[in-house]
């Protein structure tokens, strides 16, 4: 395990070319909750977890192209280990990083001082800016460092890249993550119920996650019943599901800093009806499609717009939308069921670093601004599939936009439907040398299956 650390602390020196100065790379600090002795849940800043192998608050991993690499690790004062407990030891933390320069962080501002006047760049948790003392750093400018924000970006975007392939015990770790969210998400499928809350069901979930091995969700859960379900980040309320409606389920596993993300959506009875099923089944198809078209070399982007494309048609032929696909795709009309990419790169965050290929831009266009990865594939990537159809009041009642598509959609049945919500399918993705292989395949997905399930949980 160090020596994994270890090998992407060279490769990052490498590729860094840094001759002068020095790179910090704070792992961030806890934010206290106000009228408590606590603070929120911390989550190390993805850049010092990557290059460091440690998740731990307040420690600094630095880097001198003179002397190599240094972490600065905090020490519990005694109080601290009063009501928090006690720091891990540096020795250990040592052993664990394949670092052997492990000194406290009251040492740093020391270090610093005897680099006076050499470019610093700081990558990581930038709160070393803003909160100094927290890292043992009394007066930030007194030490005069010379911040160089040109260098932190290329350092860090060279980070990005690399953290864009996933090694062996990464791709451990998510299927370890995609496990623990099978528990939970099984745990949804068969207790969700007519009369039980969004919340309730959250906690059901999330259960399942925990019992599974995760220590913590990868992102707040999403839980959308009925309507709620248009919302596309829905935080659960105390809402009761409703027979004749759907429930979409947004939820992931963490472990060891690996995210899981996953999307079911079924019904609250025990079997799809009417319009939801078609719907369901549409979605199911442009989702596995997409997934068969993941291969090295293949362009993201270019599986996001054959999934529009595919949702467009099928809109067309249920007689929600109007009109060539094609057309209406390159008019972005397919937005207003579908306003979100494809997906995005995942791993040590949820919307994972490195999606968007150096040189390229975000498209500002409806149908594609909220595209989240923009590259060609590559073996050890993982990404995730998750197209959806949404009935979203926000973009369905605007008058702007009911203007500009005026003969692309069927308005008076759009109008009925506004209370449906959403249905959103999402798997995660490991690019292989010759296709995919689907870390969350073992949650159920298909009509039979989660009708299967659904009985099964209700007695039917």
């Amino acid at each position: 395990m160090p020596g994994r650390f270890a090998a992407r602390r060279r490769e990052a020196a490498h590729r860094w070319e840094v001759q002068r100065g020095v790179v910090l790379v704070p792992s961030g600090l806890p934010v206290p909750i106000a009228g408590t002795d606590q603070a929120h849940d911390f989550h190390a800043h993805p850049e010092h977890h990557y290059l460091s192998g440690m998740a731990s608050p307040g420690a600094v991993l630095a880097y001198d192209p003179r002397e190599g690499w240094t972490l600065f690790a905090h020490v519990a004062t005694e109080e601290e280990r009063v009501w928090s407990g006690d720091s891990r030891p540096l020795e250990q933390q040592a052993a664990e990083t394949g670092i052997e320069r492990v000194l406290p962080t009251g040492r740093l501002s020391a270090w610093l001082e005897a680099r006076r006047g050499e470019p610093v760049a700081v990558i990581g948790n930038h709160d070393l800016l803003q909160r100094p003392e927290g890292y043992g750093i009394e007066r930030w400018a007194a030490l005069e460092p010379d911040a160089d924000e040109a260098l932190a970006e290329r350092l860090s975007a060279a980070v990005s890249e690399m953290r864009r392939t996933k090694d062996r015990g990464e791709l451990a770790l998510m299927r370890r993550a995609a496990a623990a969210s099978r528990a939970g998400h099984m745990a949804g499928l068969r207790l969700a119920r007519a009369g039980m809350t969004e919340r309730a069901l959250q906690v059901e979930i999330e259960a399942g996650f925990f019992r599974a091995g995760s220590a913590r969700t990868a992102y707040g859960s999403i839980v959308g019943s009925g309507p709620n379900g248009a919302v596309l980040h829905f935080a659960p309320t105390s809402r009761e599901l409703i027979g004749g409606e759907l429930v979409l389920v947004d939820a992931g596993a963490e472990v060891d800093g690996y995210a899981s993300d996953v999307t079911r959506t079924y019904p609250v009875d025990a079997r799809f009806a009417g319009l939801h099923r078609d719907l369901y089944q549409l979605v199911l198809e442009v989702q596995e499609s997409a997934i068969a078209g993941v291969s090295p070399g293949v362009e993201y982007r270019d599986l996001h717009m054959k999934a529009s494309h595919q949702l467009a048609d099928g809109l067309v032929q249920l007689g929600i939308m109007r009109g060539n696909p094609a057309d209406l795709v390159e008019r972005d009309a397919h937005a207003l069921f579908f306003p979100h990419g494809l997906g995005h790169m995942l791993g040590l965050a949820t919307h994972d670093a490195g999606g968007c290929l150096a040189g390229r831009t975000p498209s500002d266009r409806f149908g594609l601004k909220y595209l989240r990865a923009d590259l060609p594939l590559a073996p050890g990537y993982v990404v995730t599939i998750e197209p959806g159809i949404y009935f979203i009041p926000a973009l369905l009642t605007s008058p702007e936009r009911r203007s500009i598509y005026a003969d692309a959609v069927t308005w008076e049945r759009v109008d009925a439907l506004l209370a449906l919500g959403g249905i959103r399918i999402e798997d995660d993705v490991h690019v292989t040398e010759t296709g995919a292989e689907v870390l969350t395949s073992e949650i159920p997905k298909s009509l039979d299956a989660i009708e299967a399930l659904r009985a099964e949980g209700l007695g039917r």
